[in-house]
């Protein structure tokens, strides 16, 4: 590609809506953090034994199901930022649509606790717990497909979704290892690796944004 076709493609994004993407996809990923130390407040809860999931159960279930729905929306965000701001080639495409499915896995884990019926599941295999094995393999392709386009921008970034994909398979393999006594801490542990991705990719559009908005300024 000339400098001269990536000036138009550059010209063509528009700073308002990376902005807000990068902003949505921040707050997305950090959300569901404040939505377990709230939950964690008011319900008994053991941060080190119970899951995610298991603060999203009983009476105080909206807490949780909230964040689950608050970082679906900011996966879409970052979803659509990166289809804006296209930065690679097919697996940047692909790593667009991992966005997208994450955000649909995220928003059916907090909906389907209500809607399953448990009777029709073999014992701990609930329709949430079958999506929730969604969340490994996409975890760790996302990060690996949108490194390289990443890295274009700053090097950092690369390193940063290669060391997601890295620990977050690392820790989620632990959790589903691990005795129940422990695999609470060690999913929050994985889930707090998924960072190294979605948040340098906010950072990223939000810078990119800003950039763009202050080119557009000075004409």
């Amino acid at each position: 590609m000339s400098r001269h076709e990536s000036a138009e493609i550059v010209a063509r994004e528009r700073p308002e809506l990376l902005i807000f993407c990068g902003v949505a996809g921040l707050i997305g990923t950090l959300a569901p953090l404040a939505m377990i130390v709230w939950a964690d407040a008011v319900a008994e809860h053991d941060f080190i034994a119970d899951t995610i999931s298991d603060l999203a159960r009983g009476d105080h279930k909206w807490i949780m199901d909230l964040g689950f729905y608050l970082n679906a929306g900011g996966l879409l965000a970052l979803a659509i930022a990166a289809a804006h701001a296209h930065l690679g080639r097919a697996g940047w495409s692909i790593g667009i649509v991992t966005l997208a499915l994450l955000s649909l896995t995220v928003v059916m884990l907090g909906l389907w606790d209500k809607f399953h019926d448990a009777d029709y599941n073999p014992p701990g295999m609930t329709v949430h717990t079958k999506l929730s094995f969604a969340l490994g393999p996409l975890y760790l392709v996302g990060p690996l497909l949108m490194a390289q386009g990443a890295g274009g921008v700053r090097r950092a970034y690369l390193w940063l979704f290669l060391a997601s994909a890295g620990l977050w398979i690392a820790f989620a393999a632990a959790f589903k290892l691990a005795p129940t006594g422990y695999d609470g801490i060690l999913e929050k542990v994985a889930i707090t690796m998924t960072w190294l991705w979605t948040v340098p990719l906010g950072a990223l559009f939000i810078s990119r944004g800003l950039g763009k908005r202050h080119r557009i300024t000075e004409r």
